[in-house]
């Protein structure tokens, strides 16, 4: 059975990001990922969500989002080179990075994204969610989730955002049972103590809504070093932790202690390569501060925790995986064959809608006795006019065809080229990170 995969990534674009993906109906792994990223970009060849009941982006958010720029970010913000290192349609690159690791959700922090929308970028299969400031706020914070399109179909709900630092997903397993996920940014340790008080209130708010049989997966940049004290902190630390505590990790750990939960990052023995998420600029010391959190009964269910060095999201965290198993529900199947979508837009023609007209006519004429017997019940009679209608357009305007045009998905065997050759440099500095020119090398292929 292929595994299910969760993903956080921090700052996507400057954002922390979290991933969940699913499979099959049958026992898998998921595997949680976090990938770093910061302001949000997307084009208009990026389809709506399939989810009608979602708000999507205006055209009017749209042409903001693609006139962000550096300087607009966030003061605590963490970035990796010039402006220039932000390739606009950012969307597209994260979930080409996402197809590679196999992800199938993956949460994003610090998306800097006003409003609350979803796009869908048809070419790399994942449709993006997201939550923000209200339209006219500050292009700072916010968070969202990536959702493999696959997967859509097996959601019975779409994902809620809570605030600007806090969104979440129920994900419906066998069972009758559910999965929580919740996808965090908190704020930063200069940062008030109001606004961290406000964050952890929400987030405790958030986690006692949950019902008490439901799975927990709390991800997320929560900018907090919690140590390796593991035996004051028993059952939220394991014995594998990294550096000393700080105050943003008291508050994570009192949190984790509260709701029973455990930060499965520190219970797996591996190199503090594979177990650190961000380097601190100045110091270069790296540091733990993105976490995979579940519930200290559904330990168990995770297989793996751990950094992942070779992902590219053009921002200074690390992507952190961990491998779950879990069985989700197979998703509804609908009774009856799916009808084609009509080509409505042919009516705009004259001459298509005198011809539609005549074929309607016709059809409704043959059925003008069944419609006027009193055998026949009203829904009976309106089935019979709604067939007469599909019929007579089917016959006449036709059906839509698929017509996705993006440039990106035009020249995807460029880009696929272009990527392989950062990824490559990327790892020459992986394997020489004190070689000036592997890593000039690095960069300057990330501007291209």
């Amino acid at each position: 059975n292929s595994p299910h995969y969760f993903s956080r990534s921090s700052q996507w674009v400057n954002s922390p990001a979290l991933v969940i993906s699913f499979i099959t109906p049958s026992a898998q792994e998921a595997a949680v990922l976090f990938l770093p990223g910061g302001p949000l970009h997307h084009q208009d060849s990026c389809s709506a969500s399939p989810w009608p009941h979602m708000v999507t982006g205006s055209l009017r958010t749209q042409a903001k989002l693609e006139g962000i720029s550096e300087q607009q970010g966030a003061p605590e913000t963490r970035r990796i080179g010039p402006p220039s290192d932000r390739p606009h349609r950012r969307t597209a690159l994260v979930a080409a990075e996402l197809s590679r690791y196999n992800i199938d959700i993956a949460a994003l922090s610090e998306t800097r994204i006003l409003d609350e929308g979803s796009l869908t970028e048809e070419g790399m299969g994942y449709t993006f969610f997201w939550k923000g400031y209200p339209s006219g706020g500050q292009h700072l914070h916010g968070v969202g989730l990536a959702i493999k399109n696959t997967l859509l179909p097996r959601l019975a709900e779409t994902p809620v955002g809570i605030s600007e630092r806090l969104m979440s997903l129920r994900i419906p397993l066998v069972k009758n049972r559910f999965a929580t996920l919740l996808s965090a940014y908190a704020p930063t340790l200069p940062s008030e103590s109001e606004a961290k008080d406000s964050f952890y209130q929400s987030l405790d708010e958030a986690l006692r809504r949950i019902p008490k049989n439901d799975k927990i997966f709390l991800l997320g940049d929560f900018n907090a070093r919690v140590g390796q004290n593991s035996s004051i902190w028993s059952g939220v630390l394991g014995k594998h932790g990294v550096g000393q505590v700080n105050a943003n990790g008291l508050r994570l750990l009192t949190l984790c202690s509260e709701h029973n939960l455990t930060i499965t990052n520190t219970i797996f023995q591996q190199k503090a390569k594979y177990k650190t998420s961000w380097m601190h600029p100045r110091s270069k010391h790296w540091h733990l501060i993105d976490y995979v959190i579940v519930r200290r009964s559904d330990i168990r269910d995770v297989h793996i925790t751990r950094a992942m060095r070779g992902a590219e999201c053009w921002t200074d965290h690390r992507l952190i995986m961990a491998k779950v198993h879990m069985q989700v529900r197979p998703p509804l199947r609908l009774q009856g064959p799916r009808r084609r979508r009509l080509d409505c837009t042919r009516l705009e023609n004259p001459d298509a809608r005198n011809e539609f007209r005549c074929s309607l006519a016709e059809k409704l004429g043959g059925i003008e006795l069944s419609l006027s017997s009193s055998e026949n019940t009203m829904d009976q009679k309106w089935n019979s006019i709604s067939s007469a209608l599909y019929e007579a357009a089917a016959q006449t305007i036709g059906y839509k065809s698929k017509n996705h045009q993006d440039w990106f998905d035009e020249n995807s065997e460029t880009i696929h080229d272009l990527l392989k050759d950062m990824h490559r440099a990327h790892r020459a500095t992986l394997k020489s990170p004190s070689s000036s020119s592997t890593r000039q090398q690095w960069q300057r292929i990330r501007r291209e």
